[in-house]
């Protein structure tokens, strides 16, 4: 809860700590650029408001691809300004906006913005592959793909901002719409037991009834459970089912299979968090 206070704190604060060093790196810019970017930063911060005060998953997706652009435009108008006081507390500000963004605490608040009833959802972490390549490139993409055209066609680079836009514009919405699918990835502590909800492991969500789950707990080692983890980094939870269960296993170049599953395993970005609640609802944790 704290982490999500900064993040709406530092993003509202943003035209008089950020704003000011990113005028001064903008005044040598060429009119039509200069007020180019000005509205759009002011149109990408009135969205990001919104987002930052609205908890669900789709401002999830907006603010993660906020952060690390703020924190990104906050080094850079440091190195670029004048001004080393308006760098400093630009930098200091556009960083907080970063790393509150893609704190979990931040993550599990939104994704339980459209929850429903008696339900805690716990955000799952990314595939690996996914943290450590795709997630950086989509991001890149997405920023680049948005910005560049218009930029581009201010600066009155007509022939070459136009081909910015026709070709940037669908790779943005691809990027965010990956991007949108893996903040919709989640286990949901429900009363009747728990759900795993992740069109990459499963085809369709798949509830666990309370008396069919005989622990969750940290992952053994060398546990023979069924990884539907997505090679996630950070620490693998376990569920134990008191007999085995059937669940619609996603296939990426096949169809869905169901598989007879005794125990499985998955990555929540708070896995301590996780176990409390499950505790505190009286499934069997250990």
């Amino acid at each position: 809860m704290t982490a999500a206070w900064i993040l709406r704190a530092t993003w509202l604060v943003l035209p008089l700590t950020l704003g000011p060093a990113l005028a001064d790196s903008l005044d040598e810019a060429a009119l039509g650029l200069r007020n180019t970017a000005s509205v759009g930063l002011w149109v990408l911060w009135s969205v990001g408001l919104v987002a930052v005060l609205i908890p669900h998953p789709l401002s999830l997706t907006v603010v993660r691809m906020g952060g690390p652009a703020t924190a990104t435009a906050a080094i850079w108008a440091a190195v670029t300004t004048d001004e080393p006081v308006w760098a400093i507390v630009g930098i200091t500000s556009g960083l907080l906006v970063g790393v509150s963004a893609l704190s979990a605490p931040v993550g599990d608040l939104f994704v339980n913005g459209a929850s429903y009833g008696d339900e805690r959802r716990f955000l799952l972490r990314g595939p690996g592959p996914v943290v450590l390549l795709l997630g950086p490139l989509a991001w890149v993409v997405a920023i680049l793909g948005s910005t560049a055209g218009p930029l581009l066609l201010a600066d009155s680079r007509w022939v070459v901002g136009t081909a910015a836009c026709v070709i940037g514009f669908p790779l943005v919405a691809l990027a965010v719409r990956a991007t949108n699918q893996l903040t919709r990835r989640w286990v949901v502590l429900v009363p009747a037991g728990l759900v795993l909800h992740d069109h990459l492991a499963l085809a369709e969500p798949t509830l666990l009834a309370r008396a069919s789950i005989s622990s969750i707990g940290p992952a053994r080692p060398n546990t023979d459970a069924l990884d539907l983890s997505q090679a996630a980094h950070g620490m693998a939870l376990e569920v134990a089912c008191t007999e085995p269960h059937e669940m619609l296993i996603a296939k990426r170049n096949s169809v869905a299979e169901v598989q007879s599953v005794s125990a499985f395993l998955f990555t929540p970005t708070r896995p301590d968090a996780l176990l409390v609640e499950a505790e505190r609802r009286r499934l069997s944790v250990g």
